[in-house]
């Protein structure tokens, strides 16, 4: 079978062609699936494409974010539970059969093997049943960042009130600042980028500001008459870092959502002693802190917000179509990544549709 693949060649070199893929007979725990769509995540994608990921070796295939069609399955598929997900050495199989779409962990490829029971604790793959059919799987594709952006307000010890900051506005840091908003925060979304700041406000965000002339911590404490109760740094920058704990206030929270990968040098004991003296909690919000399922002692489970945010895109609280900017073939990926990282002013969030 020939799949075409999207791969990173070298830093800033990428191609989509076809390859053989070699996957007969299917073994137990394996699933032959189509692509239907993938969604590209820019912070983890750029960082490959562009280098910016420390020690990488190529080639690379990037991509986590897809939806299918389930083409053939292993024959242990059939007798799994109901519903559910798998993930993980030791996740019982859902029931699955061919045709079924599903949420995976897949790179952009037209067709992958999803192997159970192989998988990190990071990769998944999620029946999508009837009561996700109002979601084109497009639109689908965006459930698994907006588990990501979950991380940045689920671990807070949010209050109804509270003053929330969010630094970034790309796809991950505006969906959580739509979250902290939709929990009754008063939220101010900051962006270095201007028409970032007006695609969020366009996508529903009441406040959100582009750079400016002042440090963003000045700016954040201008809107909130002093500082805020959680700051979340989506933009995985350093200084952001740095400027997001000098705009916490007394017992307040800084979640960590971005992941840093550039180097950055400055003197880290002022920072250090802020977060001392004002009992600040820096918070690690990293993908992957909550189970699959639910387990004893915490509500929180990856099966249970996948269904949470499902409900607010199906209810309008967050609109898919509003977040994300490009949809492409996949054989204009390089494009695709160009524009994300060259002009972040007019591409904001895009995904490949494997039908064209």
């Amino acid at each position: 079978m020939i799949s075409r693949n999207v791969k990173v060649l070298s830093k800033g070199e990428v191609l989509c062609a076809g390859e053989e893929l070699e996957y007969a007979p299917l073994k137990p725990g394996e699933a032959l699936i189509r692509n239907e769509a993938s969604l590209v995540s820019s912070g983890t994608e750029l960082s490959r494409v562009f280098g910016i990921k420390k020690g990488l070796e190529y080639p690379v295939y990037p991509g986590y974010a897809s939806v299918g069609r389930v083409e053939e399955t292993g024959p242990d598929w059939a007798e799994g539970e109901t519903g559910g997900l798998t993930g993980g050495p030791a996740r019982e199989r859902p029931r699955l059969k061919a045709g079924d779409r599903v949420l995976f962990s897949g790179a952009h490829r037209e067709y992958q093997v999803f192997q159970s029971g192989r998988m990190s604790s990071l990769e998944m793959l999620i029946p999508l049943g009837p009561e996700y059919d109002p979601l084109s799987s497009v639109d689908a594709a965006l459930l698994h960042l907006g588990l990501v952006a979950m991380n940045g307000i689920l671990p807070a010890e949010l209050k109804l009130g509270d003053k929330v900051c969010v630094f970034g506005l790309g796809v991950v840091g505006l969906i959580t600042a739509l979250l902290y908003e939709a929990s009754g925060a008063r939220v101010l979304g900051l962006d270095a980028v201007e028409n970032r700041a007006a695609h969020a406000r366009a996508a529903g965000l009441r406040n959100a500001r582009g750079p400016g002339n002042a440090p963003l911590s000045s700016l954040a404490r201008e809107f909130f008459g002093g500082d805020a109760d959680i700051v979340v740094d989506a933009t995985g920058n350093s200084a952001g870092i740095v400027a997001a704990v000098d705009c916490c206030g007394e017992n307040g929270q800084v979640l960590l959502l971005g992941s840093p990968r550039a180097d950055y040098k400055c003197n880290i004991t002022p920072v250090f002693n802020r977060i001392h003296m004002k009992m600040i909690s820096l918070i690690g919000a990293f993908n992957g802190r909550y189970p699959f399922y639910k387990k004893e002692g915490s509500r929180e489970s990856i099966e249970r917000n996948i269904a949470s945010f499902s409900r607010l895109m199906t209810e309008g609280l967050v609109n898919p179509r509003a977040v994300i900017s490009h949809v492409a073939k996949p054989e204009q990926a390089m494009e695709i990544y160009g524009g994300l990282f060259y002009h972040p002013e007019t591409y904001f969030c895009a995904a490949f549709d494997w039908s064209r």
